[in-house]
């Protein structure tokens, strides 16, 4: 049912997949995984939610995800593609650079026909090497490749004074939401004040600084209600929330469910 490249290194750095059809078509119980994924289709037809936002599989979509996030997949039984996954242990730079990893980014894209015999090339490149020196670099041609198409297929000034302050706010928020909710901490870190961090974010995103917070950590919220088994009190606790009901409540106000109420659905 598939190929996997067996390498001399740690197993958990790298893996690729080559499915013929994939082996688990339904995966209907939300999980995540500790390393990023790149998941190519190159036949097939279904779903695949990713942090509870569904998005449709179709032949020559790439699906990006990065670690901790929530995902399921229904697809057709004959569904292909590529499965490849590592960690930051064989990345030469830290995977949080990668916009195509960043918590806003879009989580899937649509290739051309050229672009994806391009990375199918790339990608049966893999299938017999064992080199870890080779292997990284080439990961990283991979990624170049799908950081370029990602960014004209999304685009924007990636070069841009503002572009680089939201860039460097969501980085900070990815390290920090969990103790800090407040946007003046975020514009301290970032040696601007907090109205210019709210008007930047809001010109690039149409979403304020104090939204960005918000959505995260109910992003959080939602994964560990659907992932794990902590009680609602230790959520909050988590996630930086010194009283429950003002979680619970918090929460309500922008999914219009209690904690609970989200984890039994």
């Amino acid at each position: 049912m598939s190929d996997i490249v067996n390498l001399s290194f740690d197993k958990e750095a790298f893996n690729i997949i080559h499915h013929r059809p994939i082996n688990m078509p339904v995966i209907e119980a939300a999980h995540k995984h500790d390393f990023f994924m790149i998941l190519l289709i190159t036949k097939g037809s279904g779903t695949h939610t990713i942090d509870f936002r569904p998005l449709e599989v179709k032949e020559k979509v790439v699906f990006f995800l990065s670690p901790g996030q929530a995902h399921e997949w229904k697809m057709s039984a004959d569904t292909f593609g590529w499965q490849l996954m590592f960690s930051n242990k064989i990345l030469l730079s830290d995977g949080h650079l990668w916009p195509l990893f960043s918590p806003r980014s879009n989580s899937f894209l649509e290739l051309t026909e050229a672009q994806n015999a391009q990375l199918l090339h790339e990608l049966q490149a893999f299938k017999h090497e064992t080199s870890a020196s080779i292997i990284q670099h080439r990961l990283q041609i991979v990624l170049h490749l799908l950081q370029g198409w990602h960014t004209s297929a999304y685009p924007g000034d990636q070069h841009s004074a503002k572009n680089h302050i939201l860039n460097r706010f969501l980085i900070q928020l990815e390290e920090h939401y969990t103790e800090q909710h407040s946007v003046g901490f975020y514009a301290d870190q970032l040696h601007v004040n907090a109205s210019y961090l709210t008007q930047v974010c809001s010109a690039m995103t149409n979403q304020s600084a104090g939204d960005h917070i918000r959505e995260r950590l109910l992003l959080e919220a939602k994964r560990l209600l659907a992932l794990t088994d902590t009680d609602v009190k230790g959520i909050a606790y988590d996630l930086g929330f010194k009283d429950t009901s003002y979680f619970s409540r918090f929460f309500k106000k922008y999914t219009d469910l209690t904690p609970v109420e989200f984890r039994e659905q």
